[in-house]
């Protein structure tokens, strides 16, 4: 069974890569002065730099399993638009003067660039582009005493984005810095239960699963060796969740967050809680994917469907890829 479902992962994946790639084409920007971002939403205006990078993430992603080049003008036109607007939200330094979103937007310009690189490369602009981000991250996290952030501010989701664009650029300074914040943070020990998660009373946003991130961060820094296997299964199997979780906030996109971080540890340790979890979890957000297009909205009052959904529904659906298969 564990084999079975591993060996099928990627096609499965490419399939929802496909579909939510269209949806992400169809919204984007053919013209005018931002011509190439996406909106976050239906019908948004306000240029968006996370929402046109988790795009790119997809498109990308979808070329590098299916060996198809379907969606390399979305993200030639996509990057043309992050490379001018990249002044405006990558900072010199993230301090109480940079936006909210900085954190984040750096993460995933380093997401997104590492998708790239996969596929062979990246621009020498857009590489200049992508080490500052890198940079600029990375002193943030050495500096990082509140772990408490969420949304923008995830550490899992930040130090992550690092360790897996150090590695593709193979920067060791980069990849131990990490490495080093993942330990001070996070450590071997077992996170508190997955529904445990605050939920702030205040704010718009709260899309990401803390507890599933730092999961994901360390299964990143120490890379996918027994002793990850072990720990998995030893410390964090009889934490997971056994069905989808009600929140107040982004409950489809907070639950695909979980169900990416599980589908990674059953590819790691192929622990059937892990599966037993993500099946549980995916079903329902398919569920939720009435139309079957791998675009959600971020809970059942949503405004239709919207790029973060969509990017974590994504990651979930990539959960299942073996290592080491593509």
């Amino acid at each position: 069974m564990a084999d079975l479902r591993l060996k099928t992962g990627a096609p499965q994946a490419t399939r929802h890569l496909a579909a939510a790639g269209a949806v992400l084409v169809a919204r984007q920007a053919s013209a005018g002065a931002h011509a190439g971002f996406v909106p976050a939403w239906p019908g948004a205006q306000e240029p968006n730099f996370h929402a046109t990078l988790a795009s790119v993430w997809i498109w990308a992603r979808h070329q590098r399993l299916s060996r198809i080049e379907k969606f390399a003008a979305a993200r030639r036109a996509a990057w043309t638009f992050l490379a001018g607007a990249a002044p405006r939200f990558i900072p010199g330094v993230i301090d109480d003067t940079a936006g909210d979103e900085a954190p984040f937007d750096c993460a995933m310009l380093l997401w997104a660039s590492t998708a790239e690189l996969a596929l062979g490369g990246l621009p020498a602009e857009h590489q200049t582009i992508a080490a500052r981000a890198a940079r600029v991250l990375s002193a943030h996290l050495g500096a990082l005493d509140d772990l408490a952030g969420r949304e923008y501010r995830d550490p899992g989701f930040l130090a992550l984005s690092i360790l897996e664009y150090a590695r593709a650029v193979e920067d060791r300074g980069l990849l131990a810095s990490a490495q080093r914040f993942v330990e001070r943070a996070f450590g071997m020990g077992t996170p508190g239960a997955f529904a445990g998660e605050p939920e702030p009373a205040g704010g718009l946003f709260d899309f990401s699963s803390t507890t599933a991130t730092r999961i994901l961060a360390v299964m990143a820094a120490e890379g996918s060796t027994p002793f990850v296997g072990a720990w998995l299964r030893e410390r964090i199997a009889a934490t997971v969740p056994r069905a989808f979780t009600p929140r107040r906030l982004d409950e489809n996109c907070w639950n695909a967050c979980v169900a990416w971080a599980l589908g990674r540890a059953y590819a790691v340790s192929t622990d059937p809680a892990f599966l037993d979890g993500y099946t549980a979890i995916v079903d329902e957000i398919d569920r939720r994917d009435a139309d079957r297009d791998g675009a959600i909205a971020r809970d059942a009052a949503g405004r239709g469907a919207e790029v973060m959904p969509t990017f974590y529904y994504a990651l979930a659906a990539d959960g299942l890829v073996a290592p080491g298969t593509v």
